[in-house]
């Protein structure tokens, strides 16, 4: 895939921070935010309790923080878990991660950029993506991504997102304003626009903001990162 030079230096810093959280930190241990499942997410396995079986892509699915807990949940029926992620390490770790955890049969792991990874419509009872979306790599593939989802979930299929918006960093020691490392930058009055226009029609079960901030690890040192974070649940 063709970048710019701006996209290509994001992703490889981006790169660079999510390699060194992944060597550092084991999944469900404490010391960092893959101590534990997202809440939102487990919010909705309810909502499945009376699938026979079950099928789920997790875009941008890091080493396992969501699908693996809902694979676990749902070890009693079949349950195909497709996993999606631009990071070779964080496959290999999903991987290990699923083995030990005793879910190395439902989950599928799939090491390419979400920008490229083409959903095939009418396949998936749940599809998530958590800080996942806002590293697409433009505007336009963002929307198309969000399209796929809408089409390629099932009837009474659920979607969960979760997406950073109006995100702004700054230098932990000296406070200064530092360039955002994310591809998309929504306002969160967009953002949340745009998931009502592709979403139209569908059933709401959750549409929240909520104000973040957290230390991350950047090229130059520690930054702190404050972000809207918007998390958006629909049924078909």
């Amino acid at each position: 895939m063709n970048q710019n030079p701006a996209l290509a230096q994001i992703r490889e810093k981006e790169r660079a921070s999510h390699t060194q959280l992944y060597s550092e930190h084991a999944l469900y241990q404490d010391g960092s935010w893959l101590k534990k499942p997202v809440k939102s997410v487990l919010e909705l396995i309810p909502l499945f309790r009376s699938h026979t079986q079950l099928r789920v892509l997790d875009l941008g699915c890091g080493v396992g923080r969501n699908c693996i807990a809902i694979a676990r949940h749902f070890s009693s029926i079949p349950c195909s878990v497709d996993c999606v992620d631009i990071l070779e390490l964080a496959i290999q770790k999903l991987e290990e991660n699923a083995d030990k955890y005793g879910v190395a049969q439902s989950i599928h792991g799939i090491v390419e950029p979400i920008d490229a990874y083409s959903i095939p419509p009418n396949q998936y009872d749940w599809i998530l993506a958590v800080s996942a979306l806002e590293h697409m790599d433009s505007k336009t593939s963002f929307l198309k991504k969000l399209e796929e989802i809408r089409d390629g979930i099932r009837k009474n299929g659920i979607v969960s997102l979760v997406i950073n918006s109006d995100v702004k960093e700054f230098d932990k020691s000296t406070g200064s304003a530092m360039p955002v490392q994310f591809e998309l930058n929504f306002s969160t009055a967009e953002l949340r626009d745009l998931l009502e226009q592709v979403f139209r029609g569908w059933q709401v079960l959750k549409s929240t903001v909520k104000a973040q901030q957290y230390d991350i690890h950047r090229e130059n040192g520690i930054c702190v990162l404050r972000t809207s974070v918007v998390t958006f649940a629909a049924k078909k």
